[in-house]
Order: C-alpha cells, then sequence, then structure tokens
C-alpha cells in the first residue's frame, strides 16, 4: 500500500504543477499564429521548430496540444490511483479510466511520431529509418499497455462476479 501511496503523490504533484501548463499551451496555441517564430529557437520533442512558416507554425500547435492529451491521460490515470486508496479495485469508472488513458496515450503518440516524421522529412530534408526505442514508441506501448489492463481488468470484474454469484 506504500507504494501506492508514493505512486498517487507523485502524480498528483505531476497533476498540481501540470495545471498551470495548461492554459499557457493554450494561450500559446493561440498567439503562435501572431508571432513571429524567425528569433525563436523553440524545441520540442527535439524538434526544432524555428520556421515561419504555415506548416511549422501548425506542427508547432499540434505538438503542444499533444501534450495536453498525456496531461487528460494523467487525470485519467489519478482517477484509477484514487479507486486503488479506496480498495474498489472492480468498479466499472476504473475500467473506463484505463481505456481512456490507453486511448489518449495511443493517440498522442501517433501523433507525435506522425509530427516528428514530417519534420525529418520537411524540414531537415532526409528520410531515415531507425530501429531502437525512442519517447514515440514508448507512450504507444504504454497506451496499449492501459488498454490490455483495461481488458483484463473487465475479465477480472466478470469473473469476480461469477464467484460472488456462487455458492
Amino acid at each position: 500500500m506504500r507504494k501506492l501511496n508514493i505512486l498517487k503523490a507523485i502524480t498528483d504533484l505531476l497533476w498540481i504543477l501540470s495545471m498551470p501548463l495548461v492554459l499557457a499551451i493554450i494561450g500559446f496555441s493561440i498567439a503562435i499564429f501572431f508571432v513571429d517564430l524567425g528569433e525563436l529557437n523553440i524545441k520540442i520533442n527535439s524538434l526544432n521548430f524555428n520556421n515561419d512558416t504555415l506548416l511549422s507554425k501548425t506542427l508547432l500547435v499540434i505538438s503542444a496540444l499533444n501534450y495536453l492529451l498525456i496531461i487528460a491521460a494523467l487525470y485519467f490515470f489519478r482517477k484509477v490511483l484514487n479507486y486503488f486508496v479506496r480498495v474498489k479495485i472492480f468498479e466499472e469508472k476504473v475500467i473506463e479510466s484505463f481505456k481512456k488513458t490507453g486511448n489518449l496515450l495511443l493517440i498522442s503518440g501517433i501523433i507525435s511520431l506522425t509530427i516528428s516524421m514530417i519534420n525529418r522529412y520537411y524540414f531537415q530534408e532526409k528520410i531515415t529509418l531507425e530501429f531502437g526505442l525512442n519517447q514515440h514508441l514508448v507512450i504507444i506501448c504504454l497506451g496499449l499497455f492501459f488498454l490490455v489492463l483495461s481488458e483484463v481488468f473487465k475479465i477480472a470484474k466478470n469473473q469476480k462476479q461469477e464467484n460472488d454469484l456462487t455458492i
């Protein structure tokens, strides 16, 4: 139980620290179309967005808004941890929250991978095929893990219901 409390405390701290970022990201996403990027050296997920083209600004806004998906996934993960602390493990809300967390992380990983590929092709003008572990694949795998966890909890909930009915 101590590990769960530590995980919940870390997650709550991340949530509290991310709340001002939500407002900053939304404001930044709107203001980016009115600001000249030529002088700024903006780097998100190791991608440079220092070009002043519409595509560059659009990719920058999509990258910034992609963080909102991760923050939303963090919110649903916090909900799961709240249920776990109250020892309500097989609630329907837990299964739904795992599924929402997985979907958000999966979408976020696919978006960041796509932006990375577009950035390499359009701005760096090279096509590369790299093998190995990168942050985009880790987020996609984490999203798939949460989706699998949702299914496992659904099966476990059904088994628990059957066991409760058995005399």
